[in-house]
């Protein structure tokens, strides 16, 4: 295989992978959001949490 042919892969992975963590990243916010939570970073990580807030059910 050419080295060119070689970079054009790996650059074409690498682009493909970029992409499906974002468009995950985005689902699972927007799936958090649905349920009423926030999508909020962790303390002292780079990752993310979904945080549902419990409603207080009053008699």
């Amino acid at each position: 295989m050419s080295e060119k042919t070689k970079v054009f892969l790996y650059t074409a992975l690498l682009l493909a992978l970029f992409i499906a963590s974002f468009v995950y990243a985005n689902n699972e916010k927007e799936a958090c959001e649905s349920n009423g939570g926030a999508y909020t970073r962790q303390a002292m990580s780079w990752s993310y949490e979904c945080i549902i807030q419990p409603t207080e059910v009053k008699p």
